[in-house]
């Protein structure tokens, strides 16, 4: 029987741990912190309950499939609820728009708001269902892509065909005239970490997921897809050991021999797969004769404010977006100036709309705010770090009072937390506290770092820094991706010994 170790317990750890261990091999998963979960994690502070990490769930049919793969069933307490809108959506005319699946909705809302794009949006769509069933073939269920990969005509023809060579912003031109249609389509670069102006038009195909399959929420919340998870580790017997972090990965003669502990004990193993960012595993965890320190530019990060408040705002849904103005300075901001953006879009995750038990037994709210900024760097840096996460906590609280309709918010709040780029980081392990590891803009988009280490043997990697990308549905892809590749390897390894 193989043994392998697994450093990190976030989806793509636990969902590679539990496959691998169901198909015989020996699998130790190894957490650094007391719970499970990476950026995805539940926050209790008082009568509110709190959500860290995804906000909002698509394509739950992956989730489906990791069972299966662990040959078991769906564990009964996972129970995803559609919601009826995707998103609420607020612009300075003191106009919203409802994304939503619902195709009569939508008909509705373009026809009195942005009658002019009405049948571009149909279009759209329809084209973006094309990209995603391209990109399903020859991008998601391949463990990775690299440079000569572009030289093949047929890979070439069908990267021209999902307009791999367009940015999303140019792309998103050809089908809208409204802004607002625009800023709401621009935003999907950021699920990969990217600006519109520098990712490939490709990537926009989560319109489709979310405007056509729908978006899920998790009843209990999003962190009970980490308790099920955890569970189905015990059943397939991964021995997951949490408040265990590792110091370094052995290496012996060019192969894995194992970990070492930060308390100094070896844990043996035939084989390691890091759920730790790719940067931070090569800088931190490699034996020193293999450290990497390139230069790389990290993806962007998030500030997150955790308000529990005492009470509830009409016009906010399960999910809010709120835009600028000028909703593409934030991307110069963040990606050119390397600066906390004062003119961001700001998402506001109120679960206890859903379920108002959330937050204070249904007589408040527990609003998730967050914005996009840079990783760990510019402000980052100064001395008086946590003094500005206080001014930009004002800045935003300004803004939502006095532009967007949250009055009384300040006075409401009963709970706090705030965490930026330094707390991912340190939560997490995140490269310089980035969501999505290193930019990887225009073609190399397609180039995630390698889910295998090529310097010596037996070192895999899985997780949102690799491939395919970040999100929870693509994580729990990438769990099942590298548990593929390393059954497929040990199988060869065998045929060689015979």
């Amino acid at each position: 029987m193989k043994k392998g170790v697994v450093i990190g317990g976030g989806i793509a750890g636990l969902v590679s741990a539990s496959i691998l261990s169901a198909q015989g091999f020996e699998i130790t998963l190894l957490e650094r912190n007391e719970q499970l979960g990476g950026k995805c994690r539940d926050i209790r502070m008082g009568e509110y309950q709190f959500d860290f990490g995804p906000s909002t769930i698509t394509m739950p049919w992956v989730f489906e499939q990791v069972y299966r793969e662990a040959h078991c069933t769906l564990d009964p307490e996972l129970r995803f609820l559609p919601l009826m809108i995707n998103s609420r959506n607020f612009f300075l005319d003191s106009k919203f728009i409802d994304l939503t699946a619902d195709p009569e909705y939508m008909a509705h809302q373009m026809g009195e708001l942005c009658p002019e794009d009405r049948q571009s949006l149909v279009a759209y769509l329809h084209e973006t269902k094309r990209m995603y069933e391209v990109v399903e073939e020859i991008f998601l269920e391949q463990s990775s892509m690299k440079w000569k990969d572009f030289l093949n005509p047929s890979m070439t023809k069908a990267l021209f065909s999902v307009h791999a060579f367009q940015t999303m912003d140019s792309f998103h031109k050809r089908y809208f005239e409204d802004s607002r249609l625009l800023a709401m389509m621009n935003r999907h670069a950021t699920q990969m970490g990217s600006s519109p102006y520098q990712i490939p038009a490709t990537l926009a195909f989560p319109a489709y997921l979310e405007m056509v399959q729908g978006v899920h929420y998790i009843e209990g919340g999003n962190y009970r897809l980490i308790e099920a998870f955890a569970r189905l580790a015990e059943d397939t017997g991964v021995k997951v050991c949490t408040q265990s972090g590792v110091e370094e990965v052995l290496v012996e003669n060019g192969q894995v021999r194992g970990v070492r502990l930060e308390n100094g004990d070896d844990v043996p193993a035939d084989f390691v797969i890091s759920n730790v960012d790719v940067r931070t595993t090569q800088e931190s965890l490699y034996p020193e004769e293999y450290r990497k320190t390139e230069r790389a530019e990290p993806t962007l990060s998030s500030f997150l404010m955790l308000l529990g408040t005492d009470r509830k705002w009409p016009h906010l849904h399960h999910y809010n977006r709120f835009f600028p103005a000028d909703s593409g300075r934030e991307y110069i901001d963040i990606f050119e100036q390397k600066q906390w953006s004062y003119s961001p879009m700001i998402s506001i995750c109120n679960s206890s709309y859903t379920e108002p038990e959330r937050a204070k037994q249904g007589e408040g709210s527990n609003l998730s705010i967050m914005v996009h900024v840079p990783a760990n760097i510019g402000n980052q840096r100064d001395e008086n770090w946590f003094e500005r996460y206080y001014q930009y906590r004002d800045e935003l609280i300004y803004q939502l009072e006095g532009t967007w309709g949250l009055e009384g918010l300040e006075d409401s709040i009963e709970v706090q937390q705030l965490y930026g780029p330094k707390e991912i980081e340190a939560m997490s392990g995140a490269w310089q506290g980035s969501l999505y590891g290193p930019a990887l803009h225009g073609r190399k988009a397609f180039l995630r770092p390698s889910m295998k280490e090529s310097r010596f043997q037996g070192l895999y990697y899985t997780g949102g820094s690799t491939h395919p990308t970040g999100g929870a549905p693509m994580a729990a892809i990438s769990g099942m991706t590298i548990a593929k590749i390393v059954q497929q390897d040990a199988e060869h390894k065998m045929k060689v010994n015979v």
